[in-house]
């Protein structure tokens, strides 16, 4: 479903240009569950949050939800509307997790940057979907993939997973659609 657009979406930059990615210190917190259940909640819009309007939430490594305001309704071009929901169409809403580097500090200095296909996950919450970012820490795994229908996994990051993590995710998603975002080609590979 993905790879095929992916194929012709501009290149962000370089991957030399990125920092060495690791896998961030997380804070633990008693109930990892009920964070997520409140991501996914304020992704789907289902809760009040402090932003008017459709939301990324990337759940920080302290554990506290950040939201990345999408543009406006109806302020996006048509043309960057429609390739969105090429992708993934909005008729059916999705939940769409995804695995990507979350330090505060590069998500301050240049979040597309930091997260390559973060465009690609603002487009997908504008259409509708519900969209939440994590890190991928063991602790947080399950949790952090339950109900989702996709799971997009920044490659740079798949080092720093638990080795089973394709397993243990699948395990709790609603749909095993498991994608790996490759830095160097801008591109997406189905993980089976």
């Amino acid at each position: 479903m993905l790879e095929k657009l992916f194929g012709y979406l501009r290149k962000l930059g370089n991957a030399s240009e990125y920092q060495a990615l690791r896998m961030p210190d997380v804070d633990a917190v008693p109930d990892i569950e009920e964070v997520f259940a409140k991501a996914r909640r304020a992704a789907a819009g289902d809760q009040p949050v402090e932003q008017k309007g459709r939301n990324v939430i990337v759940v920080t490594p302290g554990r506290l939800l950040m939201l990345q305001p999408c543009p406006a309704p109806g302020s996006m071009a048509s043309n960057q509307v429609a390739s969105v929901e090429g992708m993934i169409s909005p008729k059916v809403k999705r939940n769409i997790a995804a695995i990507a580097y979350t330090e505060l500090s590069g998500l301050r200095s240049d979040i597309s940057k930091t997260i390559p296909f973060f465009g690609i996950l603002r487009g997908f919450a504008y259409i509708g979907h519900a969209v939440w970012i994590f890190e991928g820490h063991g602790s947080a795994l399950v949790a952090g993939c339950r109900d989702a229908d996709v799971l997009i996994v920044d490659g740079a990051m798949v080092p720093h997973l638990q080795t089973d993590w394709s397993a243990a995710a699948s395990s709790v998603m609603r749909s095993r659609e498991i994608y790996v975002h490759d830095r160097a080609t801008y591109s997406l590979r189905k993980e089976t």
